[in-house]
C-alpha cells in the first residue's frame, strides 16, 4: 500500500496550474484584448463627458445580478448619477433585455452585462431609434450575431482573450477597467472584485487561470470588507475562514433565490446598499425568500424523482405548473442523484420551459444543438443551460437520446481523489500546502482523501442530522464531521473514510469532513 506525503500532495496540485502565467493582478492580460472593449470604451467615456443617459441592463441570476452591481458601484465612483440599471422579472420580462424594457426605459446608450447575445429585435430597435447599444454577454453564440454597435463576448472566434470560460461579472469589471483606461482615472477598482468572486462561483466558471486569480483576490476582498452587505452575508455563513465552497453553498444560493422567487432587484437593492437598516431589512427578505425556495425546490424534488423518465443517457421530468425558478436546483439534484445530465421541465398549455444540468464532462450545447429541432430556443454554457419547448415534441426528445452518443467537454477532468493518507500526515502543514492552491470548486476540485481503519473514539449526534467524530491516530485525535447522517456511528467502529480537509473555525487545526464513510468488516 502507498501512502501520500506531503512532498506528492504540493506535486500533484502543482501539475493542475501548469502553464498558468496568471499569479497576480497585475499579469492579467489587459482589458483591450477582448474583442470590442476599446470601442465599447470610448463610447462610454463619450456618453459620461456628454452626461448622456446611460442604462444597464442585467439578469435575474447572480451573474447578472452582481454584473449590475459592478456597473453600478463604477459609476457611483465616478460620481456619474445619470446612469440607472434594470434586472428583468424571470416571470413578467423572461430572460434579458427586450424591445419592451428599452422602451420603458429611454436611454441614450444601453449596456447588456450577463446577456444580450441572443437580442436581435431590441439591437434593431436601438438601431433605428439612435439608441447606442453595447452588448457584454458570455453565452455560447449562435449561428449570427444582433446588428449591436459593439460585442463583447470572449465566446466570439476572434476574439483573443486567453480565457473563453469566464462570467459575465468578470466581463463588466473588465469594462470598467477599460473606462478607467480610456477616461485616465487614478482609482482602484480590485475591491468589486468581490463581486466577480460570487458571480464565478455560481456561475460555475472553471477556478483555473484568469478566474482563479480573481477569485483568489476576490474572496480576501470579500473577508476584508466592512460594508454592511458583506458584513450581512459573512454573519450568514458562520464560519471565520470562508472558501469558495461556503460562497457555493451559502452566498449564492441566498443571492440568487430573488430572481428565482421573482424579483432579483431585492438582492441587487441589498448589494448595492450602504444603509445599515436598509441592508438588514432586504436581507431578511432574502433569507425568507431563500427559505420558501428550498421548500418548493424540495417538494418539487419529490414529484421530480418520482416520474422521470430515465435513459442510459439523460433524466427528463416534467410536471404540471411547476415554479420555473427552482427547475435548475431540480435538475441538478436529478442529474447528481442518477449520475447523468437531467432536464426539469414546467408544463404550462401546450409549452414546456426548464432547465437541464450536464453531468461529469458532457457538453450540453452540442448536445442541444445535435436537437435543435425539438427546441422553441435554447441558450446557456456547456454545465448549464435554459430551454424551451412544445409538449409535443417531449417523447421525440426523449427517444433521441437513448442512443445519443453524448459529447464532452474539450477540457481535462481532474480526478478528485488524490489517493490514500497516512493519517499522521494531517496537521497545519499539510492544511498550509492545500490552501497554496485555493480557491477549490469547478475545474480546481478539492483534494479528497482515503483512510483505511480508524478507529473512532467519540461519536456525538448533532440535531439529529449530523455527526462529529473523533479518530484515533498514532500520536493524537483527529475531529471530524459527518453532514446530514443516513446512519450515525459508534465509539470504536473501525472505518474507512472519503474525505476533504479544512481548517476549524474554533480551534484553527485541521477538520476532517467525510464525504463518505463505511464500517470494516470485522
Amino acid at each position: 500500500m502507498t501512502f501520500l506525503t506531503k512532498e506528492k500532495i504540493k506535486s500533484i496540485l502543482t501539475q493542475r496550474f501548469e502553464g498558468d502565467i496568471f499569479a497576480s493582478l497585475k499579469q492579467l492580460p489587459h482589458p483591450f484584448q477582448l474583442k470590442g472593449m476599446e470601442k465599447a470604451a470610448d463610447l462610454i467615456t463619450s456618453s459620461i463627458k456628454n452626461n448622456q443617459k446611460i442604462l444597464i441592463v442585467g439578469d435575474y441570476d447572480v451573474d447578472g445580478i452582481t454584473s449590475c452591481v459592478i456597473m453600478m458601484k463604477f459609476f457611483y465612483l465616478l460620481d456619474y448619477n445619470n446612469v440607472s440599471y434594470v434586472i428583468p422579472n424571470r416571470f413578467n420580462d423572461g430572460y434579458g433585455i427586450s424591445k419592451t424594457i428599452v422602451q420603458n426605459n429611454p436611454a441614450d446608450i444601453i449596456i447588456t452585462v450577463d446577456n444580450g447575445i441572443s437580442a436581435f429585435e431590441t439591437a434593431q430597435y436601438c438601431k433605428q431609434n439612435n439608441i447606442i447599444f453595447i452588448i457584454t454577454d458570455h453565452h455560447t453564440i449562435k449561428d449570427k450575431l444582433p446588428q449591436a454597435d459593439v460585442i463583447i463576448n470572449p465566446q466570439q472566434k476572434d476574439c483573443l482573450f486567453p480565457q473563453k470560460e469566464i462570467c459575465g461579472a468578470t466581463i463588466a469589471w473588465y469594462l470598467c477597467n477599460a473606462i478607467k483606461i480610456k477616461s485616465q482615472l487614478q482609482i482602484s477598482l480590485a475591491p468589486l472584485l468581490d463581486m466577480v468572486c460570487i458571480a464565478t462561483i455560481a456561475d460555475m466558471m472553471p477556478l483555473t487561470k484568469i478566474n482563479k486569480i480573481l477569485v483568489k483576490t476576490g474572496l480576501k476582498k470579500f473577508i476584508d470588507s466592512l460594508s454592511y452587505p458583506n458584513q450581512i452575508l459573512k454573519s450568514h455563513l458562520k464560519t471565520k475562514n470562508p472558501t469558495a465552497q461556503d460562497i457555493a453553498f451559502y452566498i449564492a444560493p441566498l443571492i440568487n433565490s430573488a430572481g428565482r422567487m421573482g424579483d432579483g432587484n431585492i438582492a441587487a437593492s441589498f448589494l448595492l446598499s450602504s444603509n445599515q437598516k436598509e441592508a438588514q431589512e432586504l436581507y431578511t427578505k432574502l433569507n425568507n425568500l431563500n427559505k420558501e425556495r428550498k421548500f418548493i425546490a424540495q417538494q418539487t424534488l419529490e414529484l421530480a424523482q418520482n416520474t422521470s423518465m430515465i435513459t442510459h443517457n439523460c433524466v427528463i421530468a416534467c410536471g404540471e405548473g411547476w415554479h420555473e425558478g427552482i427547475l435548475g436546483i431540480v435538475a441538478t439534484n436529478l442529474s447528481q442523484n442518477h449520475c447523468k445530465p437531467a432536464i426539469a421541465l414546467s408544463k404550462k398549455g401546450k409549452i414546456l420551459k426548464g432547465s437541464a444540468r450536464s453531468y461529469g464532462n458532457i457538453n450540453l450545447i452540442e448536445v442541444m444543438n445535435k436537437h435543435s429541432d425539438f427546441f422553441i430556443h435554447f441558450g446557456g454554457h456547456t454545465k448549464a443551460v435554459g430551454l424551451e419547448m412544445e409538449e409535443k415534441n417531449l417523447i421525440p426528445l426523449f427517444e433521441a437520446l437513448k442512443d445519443f452518443t453524448m459529447p464532452e467537454i474539450t477540457e481535462t477532468q481532474m480526478d478528485e481523489i488524490l489517493g490514500i493518507l497516512d493519517p499522521k500526515e494531517i496537521d497545519e502543514t499539510l492544511l498550509k500546502i492545500l490552501e497554496e492552491f485555493e480557491p477549490y470548486g469547478e475545474g480546481n476540485p478539492q483534494p479528497n482523501f482515503i483512510c483505511q481503519n480508524l478507529k473512532i473514539t467519540s461519536s456525538k449526534i448533532l440535531k439529529s442530522l449530523h455527526q462529529q467524530l473523533e479518530f484515533q491516530t498514532t500520536f493524537y485525535k483527529q475531529k471530524a464531521m459527518l453532514f446530514f447522517c443516513k446512519e450515525f456511528y459508534e465509539k470504536n467502529d473501525h472505518v474507512n473514510i472519503n474525505f476533504t480537509l479544512q481548517r476549524d473555525s474554533f480551534n484553527n487545526k485541521p477538520l476532517m469532513i467525510l464525504k463518505t464513510i463505511i464500517k470494516c468488516h470485522s
